[in-house]
């Protein structure tokens, strides 16, 4: 069986990518309640998930 070693440093990269797409969820979700205009907050959301995608690609 193939284990994976994760290092420091992608933990590290990992927890500032989940709070960066937690940042924006939380931006997202005050603006939808306060019934203002959620685009800027959906594109960070989104740009932040690519980010995610691309960093957990790389690493397989």
């Amino acid at each position: 069986m193939l284990i994976q070693r994760i290092t420091a440093e992608y933990r590290k990269r990992e927890c500032e990518i989940y709070d960066k797409i937690r940042e924006a969820s939380d931006e997202f979700a005050r603006r939808n309640k306060a019934g203002t205009d959620t685009t800027e907050a959906l594109r960070r959301l989104e740009a932040v998930l690519a980010e995610f995608e691309l960093f957990r690609c790389s690493q397989t």
